[in-house]
């Protein structure tokens, strides 16, 4: 899903063709999220039969036509709905979550903090599951053939990047819960 609320959000900045929608994405996500021909276009022609998006075809001299993508009241519309419907299965996709994330300004803050929440609930989950393995680790029970201190060393990665992102999103909604009140 994240491949089409990008698509809609680059159109959302200005009318685009294809390339510069690609060329946007990259921009914005710095190469972490890519989108192939073969994605965008099919895309981009779902949301034209759809209404959200309107094809304009310019014309050039000796080269093929270019198309031009508007955004229409109807896409901005999709666009807020799909940035809204992120069930708490989705919340353990990092693409899913930094796409909503890196188009937030679409969004009221309500809106904001139950993402966040969401993914906050993951996280937990995560840490908890990690502390265990950490506990299981220090008491020497760890698999057969496995070597303690650099399978210590991933996990203790794992741990420090999980209490990474839940301490940057925890500050955030605290920052969000105070601008509201």
């Amino acid at each position: 899903m994240y491949a089409e609320i990008v698509i809609l959000a680059m159109l959302r900045q200005r009318p685009q063709h294809g390339y510069e929608i690609k060329k946007s994405i990259e921009q914005v996500f710095g190469g972490t999220v890519a989108l192939n021909n073969t994605i965008l276009y099919p895309t981009l022609k779902r949301f034209e039969e759809m209404g959200a998006v309107v094809r304009e075809v310019v014309q050039q001299e000796g080269k093929p036509n270019r198309h031009l993508y508007h955004l229409t009241e109807q896409g901005i519309a999709l666009l807020h709905t799909l940035l809204c419907d992120f069930p708490s299965e989705q919340a353990a996709n990092e693409a899913e979550f930094f796409t909503r994330v890196a188009f937030f300004e679409f969004l009221d803050p309500q809106e904001r903090q139950e993402i966040l929440s969401k993914r906050l609930a993951y996280l937990q989950g995560g840490l908890d599951y990690l502390q265990h393995l950490q506990e299981m680790a220090t008491e020497g029970e760890c698999a057969p053939g496995i070597s303690m201190s650099n399978a210590q060393r991933v996990l203790n990665f794992h741990l420090q990047r999980v209490r990474h992102e839940y301490q940057w999103i925890a500050t955030w909604l605290e920052e969000l819960q105070a601008n509201q009140s």
